[in-house]
């Protein structure tokens, strides 16, 4: 008889537990209206679809020439170069992997009758939705196999059942599935599967698909380009051992000359549309945004109430214990995350709005948790009884927790980014608002960001610990 996959089995459930939840909560149901699923961060990503497919425009001239306010209905909101021409704020990378489920949705649209063929309709919100569950399951596919490289099967289907529910990854894949980070989870689970068989068979192949990846990481968000730090770092023990990997470099350029082509013919195309679209092969669209490097909020990154990775995410503080387990066993995304790790949390802290806006949690960590995983799996081979005791205690506890909050979220008990202390402990057992008591309630306690302040550089959040 042949033995069962317990990593396929997790797989199942994880993708009938995504499914059966987004058919509960149905996050197409306000399509075309102020709290839509095509909104706010995710209108930027999408707009190149329906500017070229629906409208034929990419320069955005209908949106003078139109009776209809797509900005009020938050459907577009483009930026103005100095020449004048509208531009997408948001590199196209999530429109490219957008495309074949929109395409499946838009066709539908102008067949079938009585629905609009917007972009903006109820099937393409639905189809949008489906393609997060598509990428998720192919980011999770890639990442088992990662992880089956390091640990047994017991362990991978403990660690994918962790970093899907025990972290902000579901709210993510469930509630506001359209936004980049389970797509860039996605890529980023690829990129690490491709970089280890780099190194174990040094393919040309491989080395095509790692230009391929790369080059969509960078389209889906500029900052990706930090994935190459874990490419070069893979399997490296020691400091002394860089020499060698230099060597290996070297003796390889033929191929990597290969990755780095296509990356760079992937990510020129955002380019060439700057170029087309504002005269410039650069385009700041992030205007009045920029990173302070001189004054990161790593505190308020990692402990906030307003946002905290580790107050909102606490799975992970298993992973910095980890990291010397990993040391120890030689586990080759040592070097890796221990690079990585600071220097992401150091960037993005500088950022000027380091909370990110709304969301749940801090959620640009989403995109490395492929990586920050991992070493989650060092701490649960401890083989000691008690400690394995406790240890399952609190993993199950901080899921619980995780999953929790994803219902005070959706119900807007904890606030998109305004959370305090105060309102946190207030409501810590409340899954629901009961009254409008105690909406005012919650109303009072509440600390509003300064976004002004903070886009100036200026300290504007008064963080306490206890």
């Amino acid at each position: 008889m042949k033995k069962v996959s317990f990593v396929r089995l997790t797989l199942i459930g994880i993708l009938l537990i995504q499914i059966g939840v987004i058919l509960n909560i149905r996050p197409w149901r306000n399509a075309e209206k102020k709290n839509a699923l095509i909104n706010w961060d995710v209108t930027s990503y999408y707009s190149y679809l329906p500017a070229i497919f629906v409208h034929k425009d990419l320069k955005f001239e209908f949106l003078n020439n139109s009776e209809v306010n797509y900005a009020e209905k938050h459907q577009f909101w483009p930026e103005t170069a100095p020449n004048g021409n509208k531009v997408i704020k948001t590199t196209m990378g999530m429109s490219v992997l957008y495309f074949p489920f929109f395409i499946i949705s838009h066709i539908y649209s102008l067949v079938k009758d009585k629905v609009v063929a917007n972009g903006f309709s109820k099937p393409y919100e639905i189809g949008l939705t489906f393609s997060s569950i598509f990428y998720m399951m192919i980011g999770l596919f890639f990442l088992a196999k990662v992880l089956r490289s390091i640990y047994d099967e017991k362990k991978v289907s403990i660690l994918l059942f962790l970093v899907f529910l025990g972290t902000n990854l579901f709210y993510y894949a469930t509630t506001e599935p359209c936004m980049s980070h389970v797509y860039t989870f996605s890529l980023a689970s690829v990129f690490m599967y491709i970089t280890m068989k780099i190194y174990e068979k040094n393919n040309w192949k491989f080395f095509i698909f790692l230009g391929l990846i790369y080059g969509l990481l960078f389209l889906v968000r500029p900052t990706n380009i930090l994935f190459i730090l874990a490419f070069l770092l893979y399997k490296i023990e020691s400091f002394s051992s860089l020499n060698k990997r230099l060597y290996w470099l070297i003796q390889h350029y033929k191929n990597l000359t290969i990755s780095i082509v296509i990356s760079v013919l992937i990510g020129s195309v955002q380019f060439f549309y700057w170029k087309w679209a504002t005269g410039n092969w650069f385009f700041n669209s992030y205007v009045g945004e920029q990173f302070y490097f001189n004054q990161p909020r790593i505190i308020e990154f990692l402990f906030s109430y307003r946002k905290g990775w580790l107050v909102y995410t606490p799975i992970f503080i298993f992973s910095f214990l980890g990291l010397y387990k990993m040391y120890v066993r030689k586990n080759p995304w040592f070097f890796s995350i221990l690079i990585m790790l600071p220097v992401l949390v150091s960037l993005f802290s500088s950022w000027w709005c380091w909370w990110f806006g709304g969301g749940f949690g801090m959620r640009p960590m989403i995109d490395y948790y492929p990586l920050l995983i991992i070493p989650l799996g060092e701490i649960l081979s401890t083989k000691i009884s008690y400690k394995k005791y406790i240890l399952n205690f609190m993993l199950a506890g901080f899921v619980s927790l995780n999953l929790f909050q994803t219902l005070q979220r959706r119900n807007l008990v904890i606030h998109w980014d305004s959370m305090s202390k105060e309102s946190y402990w207030a409501f810590f057992t409340t899954i629901k608002m009961k009254n409008a008591q105690d909406w005012e309630r919650q109303k009072i306690l509440l600390n509003a960001p300064d976004y002004n302040k903070a886009r100036n550089g200026e300290l504007e959040y008064d963080f306490k610990v206890f």
